[in-house]
């Protein structure tokens, strides 16, 4: 499990810019990301500090369904700061810490939830929320899976080839909405 890309925006974009490196702050996000402490909460309370993609998501939209098109994704079209390889998001618990690299002053992150869009979906290619789409046993949307959302826990930098490494909480809490 590492890091493939980092990106970022200075200004409220549907996508983000890769970028070399990006800076965690505790209780505020990505340093000179239009998202830090913002979503209108206090930057404390802000459960959105993060947005964390892996890229195996790209891999299933590339290919195409009976519905939908193909989409040709890349890191930070989808507005994620981080981009994995190799990390089941989905399967993480609530309360997870993933530290990134392997150094002694590692930045780490607590994931809060899944990632729900609910701004600027006007802007979605026509077709893609419903190829992230998960439905119940009714075959009713129950929900997307686009990712997760974090918390800084501890400030640091992250670059591409990062190693994760992942430390489950003591009791596993099934991924809600944030």
């Amino acid at each position: 499990m590492s890091v493939l890309s980092v990106s970022m925006s200075p200004s409220h974009s549907f996508g983000k810019m890769p970028t070399s490196y990006i800076y965690l702050l505790p209780k505020r996000g990505v340093q000179g990301d239009a998202h830090s402490a913002s979503c209108g909460t206090s930057p404390s309370s802000n459960p959105r500090q993060v947005h964390i993609i892996d890229s195996s998501l790209f891999t299933s939209l590339a290919k195409s369904s009976s519905k939908y098109p193909s989409f040709q994704l890349s890191p930070g079209s989808l507005g994620e700061n981080i981009t994995t390889t190799s990390l089941d998001l989905f399967s993480l618990s609530e309360g997870t810490r993933l530290h990134f690299g392997d150094h002694e002053d590692h930045p780490v992150v607590k994931v809060t939830g899944l990632r729900e869009p609910k701004k600027r979906l006007d802007e979605w290619p026509e077709g893609l929320l419903e190829r992230c789409a998960v439905k119940d046993k009714k075959g009713r949307k129950a929900g997307t899976k686009i990712g997760v959302y974090a918390t800084v826990v501890k400030e640091g930098y992250v670059q591409a080839g990062c190693v994760v490494e992942v430390e489950s909480p003591k009791t596993f809490r099934e991924l809600g909405y944030v």
